[in-house]
């Protein structure tokens, strides 16, 4: 079985384990470092020891209260490994960039760098989080150090706490849903005032974080954690094979690798899945799912075709190959497109959530065609598992709208001029049968879900197939 219907468990907890034990050796190791070139292991005597123990216990029991986190509330995140290795690697990133930076001055320290790193990357609750730990990280080193050396700067490094959690807050709920750069380099900048604005009257409380003369670096600092986001995301994304809405933007480009084979190789099934996004697309957005994820999903979900193009219907202009081969090798012939789809995402490294559809848009619905031809050519009883897909059924809502969008679009084009009352009717009887047949037992789509996706594709339905107007001359006009 592959990774999109596989168990999850035991092996799970463990990886992130290894994980979390990674990224905190990594975070005790900078406080070493730190502690190391400050000039902390030359003082303090016994004192010294029993601050540097607790602080290793301190950055232990942070680093648990994220593993608690997202072992008891974002089981989602653990069975990603891939997504969990970027949120502690941002964590660890941000606590290393926060340690090194503060050794020129605690107020030049980039607070919030692990939100602008993650934000597009994982869920807002997941960036609040590794944010708020990655700042909790910092304090801790600080604190500790501040305490063995006597240095008067303990409340400087209450505050800055405090402002890299706000501001993370921000970045988490206020750009997790944008899609281009551009717009996120703008309002990461905003942001970025705005902390520093507060740093600013913050400063106007206390003689002691009087700083004028440092704002320069300041709003440096701040504005400079925006763009080394910016710059990493794209780095994050490959390394850990994540998908964001601009890693989408790229998969769904013509110009990309496994579409351009599409284009040139099965011209036909690269028009089905464009048909097949067009509904997709807008069934996402009438029922709260990501649009970008159902039309990538759209456009890749038939790729395994890629193996045996002519074998399919849109593919084919005269002669059908089926005909010459018994029904058993053709079932096997078609239903051999969902895990060569899934192989071939594999080795392009496209992300999980867009490959586990591929298996997954055909569940273990019976080929029947080919099961009525055999039926006819045996006088015994014919096992419909041998005409039946193998694949996994829908574990997503997107997965189970590509599901009713793909049968939908093969079924309307196979129609000889449709009435809407036809196309609902059709459309009733394809959910229908998919529901009696369990292909969404184990995802969370909902019947009120597919009524408002089999009314979506009624109005789309009179948008794409609509009969054109003719004029007098017998001919469309220019717009037409």
């Amino acid at each position: 079985m592959n990774d999109t219907g596989r168990k999850h468990g035991f092996q799970d907890v463990i990886k992130a384990l290894l994980i979390f034990a990674l990224m905190l050796g990594v975070n005790i190791g900078c406080m070493l470092v730190k502690f190391a070139t400050g000039g902390v292991f030359s003082a303090g005597g016994e004192f010294r020891g029993r601050a540097i123990g607790s602080g290793i216990m301190t950055l232990s029991l942070i680093t648990v209260s994220l593993f608690t986190y997202v072992v008891y509330s974002r089981k989602k995140i653990l069975y990603r490994p891939r997504s969990l290795m970027a949120v502690c690697f941002s964590v660890s990133f941000g606590v290393v960039a926060g340690t090194a930076i503060s050794a020129a001055d605690i107020y030049y320290m980039p607070i919030a760098i692990t939100a602008f790193l993650l934000v597009p990357l994982v869920d807002k609750r997941d960036v609040f989080f590794a944010n708020t730990i990655a700042a909790l990280s910092v304090t801790v080193i600080l604190f500790f150090e501040s305490v063995i050396l006597g240095a008067a700067r303990i409340q400087a490094v209450i505050l800055m706490m405090f402002l890299g959690v706000f501001t993370g807050s921000v970045v988490a709920y206020s750009m997790s849903a944008i899609a281009r750069r551009f717009t996120y380099t703008v309002r990461g900048f905003l942001i970025a005032l705005l902390y520093t604005l507060a740093l600013f009257l913050f400063s106007l409380l206390s003689d002691s974080f009087v700083f004028l003369d440092k704002m320069l670096f300041i709003c440096i600092s701040a504005l400079g954690q925006v763009l080394v986001g910016v710059m990493l995301q794209p780095v994050l994304e490959r390394m850990f094979n994540l998908l964001t809405n601009n890693r989408l933007i790229e998969l769904a480009d013509h110009n990309s690798p496994l579409i351009r084979r599409l284009i040139s190789e099965a011209p036909g099934t690269f028009n089905h899945s464009l048909a097949v996004a067009s509904f997709a697309e807008v069934c996402a957005i009438n029922i709260g799912e990501n649009p970008y994820l159902a039309k990538v999903c759209a456009y890749y979900h038939d790729i395994g075709k890629l193996s045996n193009p002519s074998y399919f219907a849109e593919n084919q202009s005269k002669t059908n190959p089926h005909d010459d081969l018994l029904p058993e090798v053709s079932a096997q012939i078609i239903r051999k497109h969902t895990s060569a789809g899934y192989e071939l995402c594999t080795r392009y490294r496209i992300p999980y959530e867009v490959k586990h559809v591929t298996v997954q848009h055909h569940g273990t619905l019976p080929i029947m065609v080919f099961y009525e031809k055999a039926k006819k050519l045996t006088d015994g009883e014919v096992n419909i598992a041998e005409y039946s897909y193998n694949g996994d059924t829908p574990v997503t809502k997107v997965a189970a709208i590509l599901m009713v969008c793909d049968a939908a679009e093969a079924a309307i084009r196979s129609m000889a001029g449709p009435t809407a009352a036809q196309v609902e009717a059709l459309l009733t009887a394809i959910i229908n049968d998919r529901v009696e047949r369990r292909q969404f037992d184990n995802c969370d789509i909902t019947m009120r879900d597919l009524r408002i996706i089999r009314k979506t594709i009624i109005g789309i339905y009179g948008g794409l197939f609509h009969e054109r107007v003719k004029y007098p001359s017998g001919k469309f006009t220019e717009h037409d």
